[in-house]
């Protein structure tokens, strides 16, 4: 009466109507094996329609950067209807390489690691990665070198022979930013004792271990929430924002700028107010990306801000009119139509 059905192997079974009853076997039976059959047969077609999962690199989890990533996945899914999922590396320029090969789908990156790769600058010099595509602004990342609340230090002069973070193997702009604070308070690696880390995962994880007296603090991001936890309060030294001031930062980091923050509940540890850094962080793909599935990203992200700040509190900052920066770096056709028709300037 039955015999297995080469599609489902043997958790299904193909009806011959000719032995129904000479076999013996109860009708009843026969109907729940039928319907065994069509909840089998209806579980593998959704499978087989349902999205294939599409990544998006970022840094290591718990990182500030893989905490976007979990915003940016969760409108995503709620808007784009894609299956977004992060893949962490030790940092984000790490995640570069597979992107560009086309075996992860999108990155995050910041605006300095993306040109330097894109255009094969610094640490990328020999290595330029012409498969890389832009495909959306999405919102300044805003920092402060830190120090605990309840630390001496409170400008940079007080910073002199004090433990920072540096060499930063697996994170291009690591030395970079710590350079380009120094460099704003008058002062140099020169002034400090270096103390190696690898990333900035290491470097939050040397900072709450006691093993060095500063460090980059991404301001609303849920890694150093938890981080100000740990250490019972931060204090984010200030910066200076007149233009020889600015010019300092922008010598050793030319996407940077300054910004003013005034105190917001929503941002922990800015409690009066406080100039910082900014540069933009951006989502990119490979230029073979699937233009329909970047365009679901690029119209997540459009309208997914709500949905991104319950996430992460500095996604506040994410402007969808602003999307299309223009860091005369090539953006994905997909993304250029949408912006086209939204009418977003750069």
């Amino acid at each position: 009466m039955f015999e297995t059905c080469p599609r489902f192997g043997n958790y299904a079974m193909k009806f011959r109507p000719n032995s129904a009853f000479s076999s013996g076997l109860g009708i009843k039976t026969m109907f729940r094996h039928l319907a065994m059959a069509a909840v089998l047969s209806t579980v593998l077609m959704v499978q087989e329609v349902r999205a294939e999962p599409v990544t998006i690199a970022s840094a290591a989890q718990g990182s500030s950067t893989y905490n976007i990533a979990l915003a940016v996945a969760r409108a995503a899914s709620e808007i784009g209807g894609l299956d977004l999922r992060p893949q962490p590396y030790k940092s984000t320029s790490q995640g570069a390489a597979f992107v560009d090969s086309g075996e992860v789908d999108f990155g995050l990156e910041n605006a300095y690691a993306m040109r330097e790769a894109m255009l094969g600058l610094g640490r990328f010099e020999g290595q330029k990665m012409d498969n890389l595509r832009l495909v959306s602004r999405l919102q300044p990342l805003r920092m402060a070198l830190a120090v605990r609340k309840d630390s001496r230090i409170r400008g940079f002069d007080d910073l002199k022979g004090k433990r920072l973070p540096a060499g930063f193997r697996a994170a291009v702009t690591g030395e970079i930013l710590i350079s380009a604070f120094l460099a704003n308070g008058g002062l140099s690696y020169g002034d400090v004792e270096k103390v190696p880390v690898n990333d900035f995962t290491a470097m939050a994880d040397a900072f709450a271990a006691g093993q060095i007296d500063a460090y980059i603090f991404v301001i609303g991001t849920p890694r150093d929430e938890q981080v100000s936890r740990t250490v019972g309060g931060l204090f984010p030294l200030p910066l200076h924002d007149d233009e020889a001031a600015l010019a300092k930062v922008r010598k050793i980091l030319p996407v940077g700028s300054l910004v003013r923050l005034q105190p917001d509940p929503t941002l922990g540890d800015i409690e009066q107010e406080t100039v910082v850094l900014e540069y933009d962080f951006l989502v990119y793909t490979h230029a073979g990306a699937d233009e329909a599935t970047v365009r679901k990203v690029v119209e997540s992200l459009y309208g997914g801000k709500d949905l991104m700040v319950q996430s992460v509190a500095s996604m506040a900052w994410f402007d969808p009119t602003r999307m299309n920066a223009d860091l005369g770096l090539p953006y994905h056709p997909a993304a250029e139509a949408f912006f086209r028709e939204k009418g977003l300037s750069n």
